[in-house]
């Protein structure tokens, strides 16, 4: 990606990340946060790196704890680093404990340093052993993770960048995917054009990748086999991928193998890509979860059993789905959609029993008004839809 085109600025981001994710421990009364596993280091660090952690007091800069090998890796993306929990220096009440005692030790430092002692400490990711040692510490102990993911679930504007560009990778991915997809290649085979096209086009990794042809699409069985494609056969393909900055998008598409679709293939095509279509304007600022459930087109009885085992719309960020999940049957929450939360609008459109089946999913940013639909560039199948 040209230089030019590198609109955003991670540090930029990471300081927005960390305003918004202090805003809402604070909103959830917490003094401090523990985050340990890699998405959170990812989130708040802004670069990937093993066996770390991250204290967030509700007031300043993060601290990243990084193994001795790690250290100057990562001083280039955040300044605010030391040795790790375990590495570090206690007092002598606590030199004769194991090495969660003694981590749990620095953490309550840590709290009391920050002017932050007695209050709740959230914890993302921790060994019981070192919880133990919080708890033996008097430290309040709380679940991070809904913090955590609802920071997580409001991107600042630098991401919507990030995801515009991740949005053009998804392009280059699923034409690739498309091509690959004829008569005799093998979904495995198809799986590995994918992954090379997602590296080509600067993708960081591939998180989860389903291809389904056939039979394999309803149920969907996820992941792909030496299954054969045959003229006449539905394709599909589900990818989790990290992109640009670590960000993981999630987009599904379904493309017809060969040239002559049956009547029922075209209808069920249509159906599956009106639903989608129709709900998208429906994810506005301010409207409930609820709200959004009942406005959701409604989803032919035949269907409801296959597309009611997915969300309607979920987030997308660094992790797999996360929030919000607005599902089917949850019709009474009153969470409100809010200003650039980036969501995955989905459907599984197939009869049980049959073995036909369409699976279609875009990314949209949450607006005041109509949302905007970053996947808009990737394809569907142009036949199946005219």
């Amino acid at each position: 990606m040209a230089a030019s085109e590198r609109a955003w600025d991670e540090q930029r981001s990471k300081r927005a990340r960390v305003a918004t994710l202090q805003d809402q421990m604070k909103r959830h009364d917490i003094g401090a946060l523990l985050l340990g596993g890699g998405i959170g280091v990812r989130y708040l660090l802004g670069v990937a790196v093993p066996a770390s952690k991250v204290f967030v007091p509700a007031d300043g800069e993060p601290i990243g704890f990084i193994r001795q090998r790690d250290i100057e890796y990562v001083r280039p993306h955040h300044a605010a680093v030391r040795l790790a929990l375990y590495e570090q220096e206690v007092s002598n009440d606590c030199r004769d404990l194991d090495r969660n005692g003694r981590m749990a030790c620095t953490v309550a430092d840590l709290m009391e340093q920050h002017g932050v002692a007695g209050e709740r400490l959230g914890v993302e990711v921790a060994a019981p052993g070192l919880l133990i040692g919080l708890i033996k510490r008097g430290v309040d102990v709380v679940d991070a993770r809904d913090v955590f993911e609802r920071a997580m679930a409001i991107k600042n504007d630098d991401e919507i960048m990030m995801y515009r560009a991740i949005a053009d990778q998804y392009v280059d991915t699923m034409r690739a995917f498309r091509e690959a997809s004829v008569p005799g290649a093998t979904e495995n085979a198809i799986a590995g054009a994918v992954v090379t096209a997602w590296h080509e086009a600067g993708g960081e990794e591939v998180s989860q990748l389903n291809v389904c042809s056939g039979e394999n699409m309803n149920p969907w069985r996820r992941w792909p086999t030496e299954r054969a494609l045959k003229s006449g056969d539905f394709v599909g393909i589900d990818l989790h991928a990290r992109g640009v900055n670590g960000l993981r998008g999630d987009v599904s598409r379904t493309y017809f193998v060969g040239d002559r679709p049956t009547p029922e293939q075209r209808a069920l095509y249509r159906e599956a890509y009106q639903y989608v279509q129709e709900a998208i304007p429906i994810f506005r600022v301010g409207r409930t979860f609820a709200e959004i459930a009942e406005a959701t087109p409604p989803v032919p009885a035949s269907y409801q059993r296959q597309q009611f085992s997915y969300h309607i719309a979920h987030g997308v960020g660094m992790g797999s789905s996360g929030y919000p999940h607005i599902e089917p049957q949850n019709r009474d929450s009153d969470s409100v959609l809010a200003p650039n939360q980036l969501l995955a609008i989905e459907c599984h459109f197939g009869e049980p029993g049959s073995a036909l089946a369409v699976k279609l999913e875009d990314m949209i940013v949450v607006r005041d008004g109509p949302p905007e639909v970053l996947t808009s560039g990737v394809p569907f199948d142009e036949r199946l839809i005219g």
